[in-house]
């Protein structure tokens, strides 16, 4: 769990060009400018391969220079751990470049496609991970066998994808700097803002590690792997918003904009909090159901981390709008402060009988530092 929040916490090393991709794309899709989206595909996949390359050949080099036996001492960390550490790192190195398919079906607003495309890869990890099981592989390999077929899957989708929309098929005659460079400028700024977000969203399991020991973490991380399914759920509902408000403000369809904030916001808020109700009644059945035991302080901690969904919930489409119109300065601002109490608060407040005050703060955080703000400059966004 410790190495998967790892990388997740690392999403932000492609440099915020995925989200920015996203932000031109569909302002060129809302005008039907075909060429344009070609031309920033094809920057896209060339600047995001050169930067995996890089990452790689830092990685290699950052392993041989730190290489224990050179430097004659010894750790806690053994050899099975440091090959599950490197699968998931590779995973997520490769990820870089294939992912690009992903931001082009959602600024074609084709969400559900991608959607399907996920379901299968997610299947497929399931099915080849309890095979790695049954032929009792290396921790390691276990790991492999359900991280890589999300990547493979994506490299699929890219070869289907294009194959069926020609128009949008990248070609390396179209590729061009200007536009690679326009990527990097404003993923800079997306780049800023998911260092905060993804390691203010993926902390806990390392401060949980760090005052109560690893062996809290499977108490705490488990049920939050279930409270995690709202996360999927306000994804779902929203990451098409991003690609709409694009079309929209390119059109300069403002009060639809308007409208549909304050619509998704509402649909969005009540469609977690039944899910919430739902989730928690029933998470003593589910994960005895699937973990086949319950965990230390479950209740608790799910509805914490329900509370979180519902706030988040509430403020996406606002956050959608900010991110289709390149607002980006007031959410590093929050995010920042978000992550600098949030930090201090959980180190300070978490013990063994109060792991749930963990979730809490973060959710009590959102609601106070991150949701007013972002409302506010999404509804001043358009009014101006």
């Amino acid at each position: 769990m410790t190495a998967v929040s790892l990388t997740s916490a690392a999403m932000f090393l492609d440099f915020g060009v995925g989200n920015g991709l996203l932000t031109r794309l569909s302002r060129a899709f809302g005008l039907g400018d075909y060429a344009t989206m070609r031309s920033y595909i094809v920057s896209a996949y060339i600047t995001l391969t050169v930067v995996a390359v890089v990452l790689g050949l830092i990685l290699v080099v950052f392993g041989i220079v730190f290489n224990r036996e050179w430097l004659g001492f010894t750790t806690q960390i053994t050899a099975d751990s440091l090959a599950i550490v490197a699968a998931c790192i590779f995973t997520f190195i490769f990820g870089i470049p294939a992912s690009v398919i992903q931001r082009v079906m959602l600024a074609c607003q084709k969400t559900w496609l991608t959607n399907v495309w996920q379901i299968m890869a997610a299947l497929l990890s399931v099915v080849l991970c309890l095979v790695a099981i049954w032929l009792k592989m290396a921790g390691w390999m276990v790991v492999l066998a359900y991280a890589f077929p999300p990547i493979a899957m994506m490299l699929c989708s890219a070869f289907w994808f294009f194959s069926k929309h020609l128009e949008l098929k990248p070609k390396l005659t179209e590729f061009s700097r200007a536009y690679s460079l326009d990527l990097v400028s404003i993923g800079s700024r997306f780049f800023v803002l998911s260092i905060f977000t993804s390691i203010a969203l993926n902390i806990d399991n390392f401060i949980i590690a760090q005052q109560l020991g690893v062996e809290a973490v499977t108490e705490y991380s488990v049920p939050a792997r279930l409270a995690g399914l709202l996360g999927l759920v306000v994804n779902i509902l929203f990451m098409p918003l991003w690609a709409a408000n694009g079309e929209a403000l390119a059109k300069k369809d403002y009060v639809w904009l308007r409208q549909t904030m304050m619509k998704m916001s509402f649909l969005g808020g009540c469609t977690i909090f039944f899910a919430s109700i739902f989730l928690i009644a029933l998470s003593g059945p589910i994960l005895n159901l699937w973990m086949g035991r319950s965990f230390e302080g479950q209740e608790a901690n799910m509805a914490a981390l329900c509370l979180l969904s519902f706030f988040m919930a509430v403020t996406s489409p606002f956050n959608m709008l900010l991110n289709s119109a390149g607002e980006l300065k007031v959410q590093v601002i929050v995010w920042s402060l978000f992550l600098f109490v949030t930090v201090i608060a959980k180190y300070w407040l978490v013990s063994e009988q109060t792991v749930w005050v963990v979730p809490l703060i973060s959710a009590l955080a959102y609601l106070f530092i991150i949701s007013p703000f972002v409302i506010l400059r999404a509804r001043k966004v358009v009014r101006k």
